[in-house]
């Protein structure tokens, strides 16, 4: 199955659907699984500790697939003080795609074209995918209200065509994307993919805990807390694994790497596509079943008589 759009012809791809990279879930089991399955896995870069495991990370992805692959990268300092031997790393491997996060990607732009790589940027407004346009990014990552982790407050009815109107980018479509359904309706709004984040943490092949992936299941839209007391940036989180934490991690959002360890370890990322997720099943029937149901709603949308 093959859905021909500007990104997946940039990434030579066969779906337009890339697996968010989220922290201390994305591994190779994952973005291997989501590759294989015609998408396109990705991972952050810190989810590795020392600059050795993250190399050793990228060769055992590249081991056990062929297919483009992409990394997250914090380009903020205080939140990422390694980024630019990350960076080189990921040069070393010419990974196909690189996510920018918390900064400008202009300092990477040109040495990552140079190896082949593509630059796409998480945006939440139109200031800053303005900023990131400028600078050269390939696509935006358009981060709407109610998406899992580090998120914006406008609906996708508006961020999605609003930023593809105004900047003219193509537009990968984040936020309470669990299914066929929400992904027919971000292409309609002039999405080019989707990211998809929530419904993959709880997979088989996702590195989060039982009890973790448990709780995506049993939880409902309106038990997720958009706040920034957790990391300092507003993101929506599990509010049973909040109040299981207590207050303990109020108002820390340092930035520290070992306190970012340890908060998302302890305090789950979410998002409002929790409705939708009722079973963990493998990675790969995610990104098959969710291009399939795509298929059949775009074939049985009302038609005009």
């Amino acid at each position: 199955m093959k859905i021909k759009t500007p990104i997946t012809e940039m990434l030579g791809i066969d779906l337009p659907i890339i697996g968010a990279p989220m922290f201390l879930v994305s591994y190779p089991d994952l973005v291997v699984a989501v590759s294989e399955a015609g998408g396109l896995g990705t991972f952050p870069s810190q989810n590795y500790r020392t600059l050795e495991e993250l190399r050793r990370g990228l060769e055992e992805i590249r081991s056990r697939t062929k297919k483009p692959i992409g990394v997250n990268l914090i380009l903020h300092k205080s939140h990422n003080p390694n980024w630019a031997k990350h960076f080189e790393i990921l040069l070393e491997f010419k990974v196909e795609l690189i996510i920018t996060s918390l900064g400008s990607p202009r300092s990477i732009v040109g040495e990552a074209k140079s190896v082949g790589t593509k630059v796409f940027c998480d945006v939440t407004t139109l200031k800053h995918a303005n900023i990131v346009a400028k600078s050269g990014a390939d696509a935006l990552i358009a981060v709407s209200q109610g998406a899992g982790g580090h998120a914006g407050n406008i609906s996708p009815f508006s961020l999605f065509p609003y930023l593809k109107k105004e900047v003219g980018l193509p537009i990968i479509a984040a936020g309470a994307i669990s299914g066929g359904a929400q992904m027919a309706a971000a292409m309609s709004l002039g999405a080019d993919a989707v990211y998809v984040g929530t419904r993959l943490i709880a997979t088989k092949e996702a590195s989060a805990s039982s009890e973790y992936k448990n709780m995506i299941v049993e939880s409902a839209p309106e038990e997720i807390v958009y706040t920034e007391k957790i990391s300092g940036i507003p993101a929506n989180w599990l509010k049973r694994s909040v109040e299981k934490a207590g207050d303990n991690f109020h108002n820390e959002g340092s930035g520290d790497i070992d306190q970012e360890f340890k908060r998302w370890r302890d305090i789950w990322s979410a998002g409002h596509g929790v409705a939708q997720i009722d079973s963990i099943v493998p990675a790969g029937d995610v990104i098959r079943g969710m291009a399939q149901e795509y298929s059949d709603i775009v074939k049985n949308l009302p038609k005009m008589n």
